[in-house]
């Protein structure tokens, strides 16, 4: 494998679905097979001996189940599932999948997915790129976003709602996960509710018994709590 290709795991427990993977990856140099798998307990053992960074898992497999165990892990390839049946499409979701396939796979569909899955990559190892970008859900299909365009991210309601300047946009990802997932790329989370992107601070406000105001351009303006405000402090001065 050469040291700069991007190291797979296939998984699908009938094997015409592994070599039709094999087949739609092999016109990919930059793409390489590490590891290969029939059921959900060799998925795991294969993601934590091979460190792969991308995975293309079948859905319905024997064995554990990629969708409570692959979030825990500490750290968990990108994902691209396939299933034969669209209905479970939308479960593919719940684990922040980049996409999903439907079988029988075809050659076009394929390369749309990689194209996602390029802009994920992009995300993890250029973030101060131009191409620093998110993934959120929207409806059946993943929005992508840039993360300059990020204003805000307020959390209501159990629902995070991502503020792009005019639109708005849900998700039901938590306010931790946005702040691990835009840790060191600007972004500051001013109290339990918000997070804002300091690229669009104007002011720093004091309010009353020891909190402040943060005034975000166009006159917008976010609470701060206590015990915030002087890591705030530390990051504008």
């Amino acid at each position: 494998m050469s040291t700069n290709s991007i190291s797979v795991l296939i998984a699908d427990d009938e094997k015409p679905a592994r070599i039709r993977l094999r087949s739609l990856l092999k016109n990919y140099s930059e793409y390489s097979i590490v590891a290969e798998a029939q059921n959900g307990d060799e998925v795991l053992r294969m993601i934590i001996e091979k460190s792969p960074r991308i995975a293309f898992l079948d859905i319905n497999m024997p064995g554990a189940s990629v969708f409570s165990t692959i979030p825990s892990l500490k750290n968990p390839p990108l994902v691209i599932f396939q299933t034969a049946y669209s209905e479970h499409g939308a479960k593919a979701f719940d684990i922040n999948a980049v996409d999903y396939l439907l079988k029988p796979i075809s050659r076009e569909r394929f390369q749309q997915a990689l194209e996602k899955l390029s802009l994920n990559l992009n995300l993890k190892t250029s973030p101060d790129s131009d191409l620093d970008v998110i993934s959120v859900k929207s409806g059946e299909a993943l929005r992508v976003v840039k993360v300059e365009k990020i204003r805000r991210i307020r959390f209501d309601d159990g629902f995070s709602f991502i503020h792009l300047g005019k639109e708005e946009l849900y998700s039901d990802k938590s306010l931790n996960y946005y702040e691990e997932l835009l840790s060191n790329r600007g972004f500051y989370r001013v109290s339990r509710t918000d997070i804002i992107n300091l690229k669009y601070m104007e002011k720093l406000h004091p309010f009353f018994n020891g909190q402040y105001v943060v005034e975000l351009t166009g006159n917008e303006k976010i609470r701060v709590s206590r015990r915030r405000v002087q890591g705030l402090k530390d990051l504008i001065h």
